[in-house]
């Protein structure tokens, strides 16, 4: 049910929608209710997702909850279908930081280029190329970028690719 609630409120999300204004008090127990849950189940994927959602609204400002959470979660196209444009756009953000981090410290980013080549597509098929492209850029991923593109967007990718270089 409060999946449902916050996935309706996050599909057109302008300003924080009241479902993630009533759960942002929740979130830490919300967290500790997770970390509490032991079995490994689609349940627990699922409560991930959710609160990996929270976590973009409710979380400290340097936190890497977001994707953490994310990484824990179900990582499926279905999914992130539910959570909207804002909640995407975020997430990408915290892959572009993340990535970073993990290159420096000679870390695997194999988990990273999965959720591009999921996130990708979303913004891809919402006409929102250059949110793709950037986030391609950021994960060094842009040979890639082929298999995106099609006659009704390689226009607009091209632009932003040189307006980018």
């Amino acid at each position: 049910m409060i999946k449902d609630e916050v996935s309706g409120a996050t599909s057109s999300m302008t300003s924080v929608p009241k479902p993630l204004k009533f759960l942002t008090p929740l979130y830490s127990k919300l967290t500790e209710t997770y970390k509490a849950y032991t079995a490994k189940d689609d349940f627990k994927k699922k409560f991930a997702d959710l609160c990996s959602v929270i976590a973009m609204v409710a979380s400290e400002e340097e936190s890497n909850d977001m994707l953490d959470y994310c990484l824990q979660g179900s990582m499926s196209t279905d999914e992130f279908k539910f959570w909207g444009h804002e909640y995407l756009r975020t997430l990408s953000g915290h892959i572009g930081i993340h990535y970073n981090k993990c290159v420096e410290k000679d870390e695997s980013v194999e988990e990273l280029y999965k959720l591009v080549d999921i996130i990708v597509p979303q913004f891809i098929n919402h006409n929102e190329e250059p949110e793709a492209v950037d986030l391609m850029m950021e994960t060094e991923s842009l040979s890639k970028l082929n298999k995106f593109c099609n006659a009704r967007n390689y226009d607009r990718v091209c632009r932003y690719l040189c307006a980018c270089s």
